[in-house]
Order: C-alpha cells, then structure tokens, then sequence
C-alpha cells in the first residue's frame, strides 16, 4: 500500500466513524451523474469498493476521455491546482484525484450537517 492510498483509506476510515459514509456515497453518486459519469456505487457499497470504483472512473477517464474528467472535477469542486499535475503517470493521478474527490464530497456533507 502506497502513501496515497494510506491516506484514502484513512480518510474512509474517518467517515464511517463519523457516520457520514452513506451520505457522502450519496453526494459521490450524484456529482459524477452530473457531470454526466454514472459511477456504479450507492450507500450499501463496501468503502474498499467505494474507493475502487472512484479511481477505475477517474483512470478510465483520465485515459479516453480528459475532458470528461475535469468536468468531475469542476463539479465535485475541486480546483485543478490541487491536482498539480505535472509529470506523473495517470495512476498517481487517479489516486490523488480518488482521495481528493472524497475528501471534498466528505466536506461537502459535513458542511451541509453543520447547518440543520
């Protein structure tokens, strides 16, 4: 296991302590929809499935369709600077893209939380 996948696991990790998992899948499915990505998820997905299924979209799109991936990216509101991608393999992409992304959505949904 890698840095990057460490951090997402960790990150999933903090979500299902917080309760907040199903809602974060929720809002992870409704960004990609959209964006104009299904993604095969929904709440009961397992989060080692979550994470799978995130970064085999991202990858696939980072290969054959970018536009389409940072129109995810736009949506899910993330800026592309956070990305930085510079020279690196569309794996390490993919994983700092998956990590990123449910950062953001987990955020979203505690935000949104904070306000009831």
């Amino acid at each position: 296991m890698n840095l990057q996948e460490e951090n997402i696991s960790n990150l999933v990790s903090q979500l299902l302590e917080a309760d907040l998992y199903k809602l974060v899948v929720q809002q992870i499915k409704k960004d990609f929809e959209l964006s104009g990505q299904a993604i095969d998820i929904n709440e009961f997905t397992s989060p080692e499935n979550l994470v799978k299924e995130i970064y085999k979209k991202i990858q696939y799109l980072l290969e054959h369709n970018f536009d389409a991936f940072l129109q995810v990216l736009y949506r899910v509101d993330l800026p592309e600077e956070v990305m930085n991608f510079g020279i690196q393999n569309t794996e390490s992409i993919a994983q700092r893209a998956t990590f990123y992304i449910v950062q953001k959505e987990w955020k979203k949904v505690k935000l949104r939380g904070s306000f009831k």
